[in-house]
């Protein structure tokens, strides 16, 4: 009897440690909150300069900056399909100071290369996708067909004799490439390039059939009546052109995930810091400028909470592994 009854005073007392420790962490974590930030902040664009991630991430500096009267620097560092610069964000403190600004084919890296200088589960910690972003199918101007169904029934008529471009191995225009051909069964050779010009020079001039690529580079081409856009990723139409139909609602199933621009920090950063850095995110997406100029990218903005982007890297990513094992893409490994 006196043995429970110790056993029982041990479990409690036990059990009053453990509410004090969690008490203390999440008076700490508040704490931490309260005084972030306090001194400048950095946001590791891991490509170029001039392109759209790193014109995401002036404009959210900008806004930080104004809302809470620290510096923000902006870390372009290229190189390694973007593995270099958001490897390093991951190794640094995690207190909010040193964020990542990317892209979302950091999600199914795993399923691509043998070896990654990240685990994607491990290594960072979730703070917010900025916008989505679709792929489109495009042709030239000059083609013949029009829709999906006449692309299908051209390509399957001639096995072997057309392609299509996207800018580069492993990303998500070849991912929706190989969908296509195992969806379809169709005999279609891919041309990987380096960059959307190229991709557009050689299309126009008929070097390639078709495209994939993003919708940033594909609507000032329509615009100027260069390409017809036969499909759209994702499940919905764009805000700015609601013309153009996705491969969903014509019938066309596998495509409907959509790479996002999104930011990460390191794993272990408080979960106080992150929503403060995902509500003034969210607060620079929803400014008039930038979100017409997102929709005029054909982008979707979105500044969504950590929680959200944990989820899509959860869903989106086991969608996009599944699809690479099935079209059995592999990337050569420099």
């Amino acid at each position: 009897m006196m043995k429970n009854i110790r056993i029982a005073y041990a479990l409690i007392a036990a059990l009053f440690v453990m509410n004090q420790s969690m008490a203390q962490t999440a008076q700490s974590n508040a704490m931490t909150a309260k005084n972030f930030p306090n001194k400048t902040i950095h946001i590791v664009v891991p490509f170029t300069a001039g392109g759209t991630t790193d014109m995401l991430a002036r404009n959210i500096g900008q806004r930080m900056t104004e809302a809470w009267g620290q510096a923000v620097v902006i870390d372009n560092k290229p190189g390694a399909a973007g593995w270099l610069g958001i490897s390093a964000m991951a190794k640094m403190p995690a207190d909010g100071h040193t964020i990542g600004l990317t892209i979302s084919n950091i999600i199914y890296a795993k399923s691509l290369y043998a070896t990654l200088p990240f685990n994607i589960e491990k290594d960072f910690a979730p703070v917010s996708i900025i916008s989505r972003s679709p792929i489109a199918l495009i042709v030239a101007s000059n083609s013949k067909v029009n829709n999906m169904k006449e692309f299908v029934e051209m390509v399957r008529s001639n096995p072997g004799k057309h392609s299509y471009a996207s800018f580069g191995q492993g990303t998500s225009a070849h991912v929706s490439g190989e969908t296509l051909k195992l969806n379809e069964k169709l005999d279609m050779v891919h041309v990987p390039y380096k960059g959307a010009a190229p991709i557009v020079t050689d299309l126009l001039g008929g070097q390639v059939t078709s495209a994939f690529i993003d919708t940033g580079t594909v609507l000032p081409l329509l615009r100027a009546g260069k390409v017809k856009v036969l499909a759209l990723s994702g499940v919905r139409r764009l805000e700015s052109e609601p013309n153009l139909p996705t491969f969903l609602e014509q019938g066309y199933k596998g495509f409907e995930p959509v790479g996002f621009f999104q930011v990460l920090a390191p794993a272990g950063t408080p979960p106080d810091i992150l929503n403060k850095l995902s509500e003034i995110i969210a607060k620079t997406i929803q400014t008039p400028k930038l979100k017409a100029q997102l929709i005029d990218l054909g982008q979707e903005p979105v500044g969504s909470t950590p929680q959200e982007l944990a989820a899509a890297i959860r869903v989106d990513g086991a969608i996009f592994d599944d699809l690479i094992r099935r079209s059995k893409i592999t990337v050569e490994q420099n």
